[in-house]
């Protein structure tokens, strides 16, 4: 019975100290639980941390991203024209224009297009301004070998109001003249198609016979007048002098052509004309003046083709006696004047 009792009692506080925890386990439990919160509040420092650097980091991202974007909008703003802007393109390059309208383009050179003849010729005929007669003694050219003084005093002119025109070729000085000729009788004729019609070339330049055939046939429909007949004729100088047939021939032809209203058609010397100067030349005769008493012719003037002897002024409008062109025809191969 007593050993029954004894088991019992040690059962019991067996039991007893098992239910109990030792102090050594409340101070694991005890480290435990401080480990544990230490760990928590570990991680969340780090949390925190990572959360704060995170934020940071998005925030500095934002604001270069918001910077970036300004930038970039600046940028925008300075390349993209506004609508008051216009962009101009030049080969493969573009510009922008603002309030001066400038325009920057490449070095490109980008030819003319083709000119087609008649627009050509519109563009070269110029109207003659009136001239006085203080203006009309200074265009007088001057020649020492000239067998008329030219110190005569004007009287009264006269003279058709011809288109001028300059040729646009080297050697089309003959189809100029012819066209200037028809201009004024209201027939327009290319200088181009003039020169292939009298068969212009590089070796000669034309024949004064092809260019007085040419103008027959555009004006009165045949090349050569029969006699008695409307047409231009030729005629050849061989004395230049005061009192000669040839200058008497001359001004009563030229009279009569500019009363009829006919311009002439002169061939001469550039050498005699215009010293320093070479070759053959035509130019059209548009009218005279006549001397103080009316007598007799004093000067006579044409208008000259060729841009090598334009007035600042007048442009091709000449000015000589007589004598003096009959004389710079005198050493052409071909010395003629058409009537």
């Amino acid at each position: 019975m007593k050993k029954i009792i004894i088991v019992l009692l040690s059962a019991a506080i067996l039991t007893a100290c098992a239910s109990k925890p030792s102090s050594s386990a409340k101070t694991a439990q005890s480290s435990d639980k401080v480990t544990l919160e230490e760990s928590q509040s570990s991680t969340k420092d780090s949390t925190s941390s990572s959360t704060k650097e995170e934020a940071q980091s998005e925030s500095q991202e934002s604001t270069s991203n918001e910077s970036v974007t300004e930038q970039s909008s600046a940028q925008e703003n300075q390349t993209q024209p506004s609508p008051s802007q216009e962009v101009v393109t030049g080969g493969g390059s573009a510009g922008v224009t603002g309030g001066d309208t400038s325009t920057y383009t490449d070095s490109t050179t980008v030819e003319n297009p083709p000119m087609d003849q008649e627009t050509a010729n519109q563009l070269r005929i110029e109207e003659n301004p009136p001239m006085d007669d203080e203006t009309a003694n200074r265009l007088i050219i001057g020649n020492n070998n000239a067998t008329a003084p030219t110190s005569i005093q004007g009287g009264q002119k006269s003279i058709l109001n011809v288109s001028q025109q300059y040729q646009q070729t080297w050697n089309w000085c003959a189809p100029t003249a012819v066209s200037m000729i028809l201009s004024y009788k209201g027939v327009s004729v290319s200088q181009a198609q003039l020169a292939q019609d009298m068969g212009t070339d590089d070796s000669f330049g034309t024949h004064n016979a092809n260019a007085i055939q040419v103008l027959n046939r555009y004006l009165f429909g045949y090349d050569n007048p029969a006699a008695g007949q409307a047409g231009y004729r030729l005629a050849t100088v061989t004395n230049s002098s005061s009192n000669s047939e040839d200058i008497s021939l001359f001004k009563e032809r030229l009279i009569q052509n500019i009363r009829d209203g006919y311009p002439m058609y002169y061939t001469i010397d550039n050498a005699r004309m215009y010293p320093g100067k070479s070759g053959e030349h035509n130019v059209t005769g548009i009218g005279y003046q006549l001397t103080q008493d009316g007598s007799d012719i004093a000067y006579v003037y044409y208008l000259d083709p060729s841009y090598a002897v334009i007035d600042p002024t007048y442009g091709g409008l000449k000015k000589v006696t007589p004598e003096e062109l009959l004389y710079a025809m005198l050493t052409c191969v071909e010395p003629n004047y058409g009537w």
